[in-house]
């Protein structure tokens, strides 16, 4: 099984995909973590390496293909903002929330006041929305490439986990031959792409 988790900055994505790629017991790969070991690489903050990779598509590029090639190899939950693109998953998550919501799970995070953390939240979503219509002429704020979205406002990671396992179990149980569910059309979970 591919699954892959992407969203808003803030949103929950790493805590969600973490332990979900652990219940399923699939691989788990976060390209926001290599994105960060870049930018402590180079001594630089994550919004300028975002920019260094506006000038230089080859940045993406790399860290795109990487994911790319990690999931060919099957089991394994990618987390990353472009992999419901990029990666045609067997379930595909989108998580997001108010951006007051997730300044404020980044400020603590990063250690931070709310403010700094919601202007540079915004900043680096522009930066990347930017690099990804330019690179890859994707638009990550259309969601209809999701089988599942999620505001993760709404609810803890726990509960979030529980029911995002519930939709990953169903479809490989679906899939799994002689199934009453495994027919033909890949076998998408009722209510695709509902917001």
């Amino acid at each position: 099984m591919i699954v892959t988790v992407s969203g808003e900055i803030g949103a929950g994505k790493s805590t969600v995909a973490r332990a979900l790629a652990h219940a399923l017991g699939l691989r788990y790969l976060s390209t926001g973590e290599v994105f960060r070991e870049e930018a402590r690489r180079r001594g630089i903050s994550l919004s300028d390496l975002g920019a260094l990779a506006l000038q230089d598509p080859s940045i993406d590029r790399a860290l795109d293909d990487m994911q790319i090639q990690a999931a060919r190899r099957g089991d394994i939950l990618v987390d990353s903002r472009l992999s419901g693109w990029l990666i045609d998953g067997d379930l595909r998550i989108w998580l997001r929330a108010p951006l007051g919501v997730r300044a404020a799970r980044v400020a603590a995070r990063d250690g931070t006041d709310v403010p700094t953390a919601a202007r540079d939240v915004q900043a680096r979503e522009d930066c990347e929305r930017r690099r990804y219509r330019q690179t890859y002429h994707v638009d990550v704020l259309d969601l209809t490439r999701y089988h599942v979205i999620i505001d993760t406002a709404m609810w803890g990671a726990d509960e979030i986990v529980s029911a995002l396992l519930v939709f990953a179990r169903d479809l490989a149980a679906r899939r799994t031959p002689g199934h009453a569910g495994s027919a033909a059309g890949g076998g998408r979970a009722a209510g695709h792409g509902a917001g």
